[in-house]
């Protein structure tokens, strides 16, 4: 049984694909699944997450973003049992590194058996941001079914 309180979605800069994957966990996961957040590794200052952001979520469907600025994770975040979730292999070690925190730390690809990595479409044409957006909602509900089977254990 999953005994998770919350998961922290963790992306280098929280401006772009942590939110993501924290808005589309916010409106798809069910009752009794844990909360969510997102939070950075490397947020030096708080700074509004990318317009893009908020574009993709609307173009498909999906309420904006809970929290239009960066936040920068931070030890207290991690005070209740969490599922850490980053998007990158490069953020986990870094992560890992910065808290010594291994239990329950995975790429968004190896928590749902996928790729490791997300590629970041920063600086792309739309359609990389459109392609992002959908690998992101396909690995986290993915991640919503693999707690939901937890759950029921």
């Amino acid at each position: 049984m999953s005994d998770f309180e919350q998961v922290i979605f963790i992306s280098r800069e929280n401006t772009l694909m942590s939110p993501l994957a924290e808005a589309i966990y916010r409106n798809n996961a069910g009752e009794g699944l844990p909360k969510a957040i997102s939070r950075g590794l490397v947020v030096l200052f708080e700074e509004p997450i990318n317009p893009k952001c908020n574009m993709l979520l609307t173009r498909n469907s999906f309420p904006m973003a809970v929290h239009g600025q960066s936040k920068q994770i931070v030890k207290e975040d991690l005070e209740k049992k969490s599922l850490v979730i980053t998007m990158t292999l490069s953020e986990k070690v870094k992560f890992a590194e910065s808290f010594g925190m291994v239990e329950d730390v995975y790429t968004l690809g190896e928590f749902v058996g996928g790729d490791t990595d997300l590629l970041n479409p920063s600086g792309a044409e739309d359609q990389k941001y459109q392609e992002c957006f959908e690998e992101i909602l396909i690995r986290v509900n993915r991640l919503i079914q693999k707690l939901e089977g937890m759950e029921q254990k």
